[in-house]
Formats: C-alpha cells, structure tokens, sequence
C-alpha cells in the first residue's frame, strides 16, 4: 500500500535532505524552555510502509524513557523512481515538574532506498561520537550488510517474526563474525519473567538437589513464538550441562552423565508469546505459568513430598516496553550469545520431526 501525505503528516514537519541539521537547530532556538537531551542514537528500521504510523507512536513512547536522537527509518527498496524524504519532530515529556526535555526525531522514507542509501543519507544524521542502537523489523533483507551493520552498536531484532529463521540466524552470525555488535532479540527478551521466576524456584537447597536430575522441559507457548521457546528450553539445557543431541528423536540434550533431557514445545493458538514452563525430575516437578496477559506468574515447585507456590510479577508485553526496558539495561546479554549458535540446529531438529 502507498504512503499517502496524510499518513505522513504523523511524523512531523518535511524539510529538504540538505537543511535537516539547520531545521534542527531552528526547532530548539524558537523555543527556549525546551532542552533537547541525546545519550544514545536509537533507530527504528522497517520495509513496511504500513508500519509508519505504529513505529511513531512507539518511538514516542520509547523515547519518554530515553533521551536519544530518534531515527525512523521506512525503506522501500522497490519503489520507483529513486526518491528520499525527511521530516522532522520533537519529542518532549516534562522533568522534575519544570523543566520541558525533548529527544529529537528526524524520520526518513527512502524510495527505492538500498544499504548505500541509508548510509549515505541516514548515517549521516547520526548524532556524533554516540553509540548507535537500530531495531530491525521483519526479515533480515539484502539492505542487512556490511555498510549497514558496521556501524552498529547494538542490533535489536525479533526472530519471531522471521520467515525463515535458520538462514537469518545464519546470516545474523555471519555478520556478527564480522563485525562486533551486540545482539538482543525479543524473542530472548519476552523469557526474562520466566527465567527469573525459575531461579526463584530454586532458593530451597533440596529443590537444587534435584535440579540436575531434570529429564523433561516442557514449555508452552503462543503461535508463532517457537524461537523465543527453544531459546529458553535451550538455555536451561545447557545451564545444566547438556549439550545437542543432534542423533536423538525430536527435541534432546545429552548430560555428561549420559542421561538425556527432553524438551517438549506445546503451541497455543493464542495467549501471551510464553505461557509456562515446567521442569519434571523424578523426584521433582516446578511449573510456572501466566494467564493471558496477566501481570503475574504463578509458580509451583514439589520436591520429595513438600510443596511450595508463590505469585511473582511477569513483564511488560509490548514491543515498544520490551525495547524502553533495553535500553535502560546497561551492558551486552552474555545469556543470549551463549545460545545463539544452539538455535539453528535446534530448529532444524525441530522441522525434520
């Protein structure tokens, strides 16, 4: 579907390509009791012209809790002719009750834009010496190379929304090969309340005991979330010492005491992305579980008899609070990269079934 000019009033006030910098500059001069704030670049990329309006809004929210210079980049590279435009706009959310702080946001359409476009155009609106930070919606396109990701700090992605998965995490570490990012990925992210509901399960000594004893993983989830199951089934995996077991039937990992841990996927037609995990060991059983969207878990461990439960507060579910929530966090996500290359034979286990 086409940009229409009322879809693209949303995003501000357009100015030529070479005036931005200056426009910029008049933006903040005409109004004093505004002080513009920047501690990061933070880029919204998308090829999907329909998601203009969305990525607005959720720049805006992201940006209430993080000063940046906010980039929102929709890049058709199959339009004709070859056509750039920019706008700009201020995004400002009052501090201590006086004083109005602003991040400012340039939003770009590039027309038949390749990774040369965005570079030359995009790039070159970065706020200097700042680390750059890009969400790349959808699939990784051929505009995913080395003049694009060279210059990323930090990449944000969603593997649950690709169509092809094992070759985009083939290319995702390809790249990373190649250049140094760090990586966070929705899919990983949507896990946190689980895996921090999960260690809460274990403060017992006795439930420790058994943890290594674990023989089946059981995780539900929403459809179209299978990456973001086998990153945590995975990880927990691997937690306890086990490693692929790529000549097993279906889904196993083999301990280093030759026993194997089997992890069983359920897909739900609807709910929240992850919706429970459960451990089951002889002589242990933890579960945790969220109901719809609700703000807490509820989690439940046995062990040897004695039983234990307890209510625990879940995460946000938007994108735009999983991505205000990251930003926040200082630091790379070791966890993540630990079980990156674990994902795609995981998923080629988990087709060939």
């Amino acid at each position: 579907m086409p940009l229409t000019e009322d879809t693209l009033s949303c995003l501000g006030t357009e100015v030529p390509l070479p005036k931005i910098d200056r426009a910029l500059k008049d933006l903040w001069s005409s109004d004093e009791a505004k002080t513009r704030a920047s501690l990061i670049n933070f880029a919204i990329y998308s090829e999907d012209p329909e998601s203009v309006v969305k990525n607005n809004e959720q720049m805006a929210r992201i940006t209430a809790d993080n000063a940046c210079r906010a980039l929102l980049i929709t890049c058709l590279p199959e339009a004709k002719p070859p056509r750039a435009r920019a706008w700009i706009n201020a995004l400002c959310r009052p501090y201590q009750g006086k004083q109005i702080v602003c991040s400012e946001q340039i939003s770009f359409v590039l027309e038949g834009g390749d990774a040369a476009q965005v570079q030359n155009i995009v790039f070159a609106h970065l706020d200097s010496d700042l680390p750059l930070i890009i969400w790349w919606q959808g699939d990784l396109t051929k505009n995913f190379e080395e003049r694009f990701y060279s210059r990323i700090g930090t990449l944000i992605i969603d593997s649950s929304r690709w169509s092809a998965p094992i070759s985009e995490f083939a290319m995702l570490l390809e790249a990373r090969a190649a250049s140094s990012f760090d990586v966070r990925d929705l899919s990983w992210t949507r896990s946190h309340f689980l895996r921090t509901a999960l260690a809460n399960s274990f403060q017992d000594a006795k439930a420790r005991e058994h943890l290594p004893m674990v023989e089946t993983l059981e995780i539900t989830h929403a459809k179209g979330q299978t990456c973001a199951a086998l990153l945590l089934g995975g990880w927990i995996a691997q937690r306890l010492g086990a490693s692929l077991d790529e000549s097993a039937p279906g889904l196993a990992f083999s301990k280093a005491d030759g026993k194997t841990i089997q992890v069983k996927l359920i897909e739900k037609a609807e709910g929240c992305a992850l919706q429970s995990l459960r451990l089951i060991a002889p002589c242990l059983e933890v579960s945790i579980t969220r109901e719809g969207a609700s703000a807490f878990v509820h989690t439940h461990a046995s062990c040897e008899g004695h039983s234990h439960e307890e209510i625990l507060p879940a995460d946000v579910v938007s994108d735009a609070d999983l991505i205000a929530s990251q930003l926040s966090r200082a630091g790379g996500s070791t966890h993540y990269s630990h079980i990156l290359p674990l994902i795609q034979p995981m998923l080629a286990k988990l087709n060939a079934a």
